[in-house]
């Protein structure tokens, strides 16, 4: 575990949660909202949260240099 850790795999992990989650918002909502109190922004938000997250995790996670 710790070897996948310092690769840089625990950063994309976090950051593809968010991703994931933003992708089920999304089409989820366009399937049970019924046209009702569907946010788009909301799951834009969790897509680009995520991505941006993933960047600053690899570099908290791994250091500059490794990049």
């Amino acid at each position: 575990m710790q070897r996948l850790l310092g690769k840089g795999y625990a950063a994309l992990i976090i950051g593809g949660l968010f991703i994931v989650t933003g992708l089920v918002y999304y089409f989820g909502g366009e399937l049970w909202s019924n046209g009702q109190g569907f946010d788009p922004a909301g799951a834009t938000m969790l897509v680009v949260t995520g991505i941006a997250m993933t960047f600053a995790f690899l570099l908290v996670l791994r250091g500059s240099r490794d990049l």
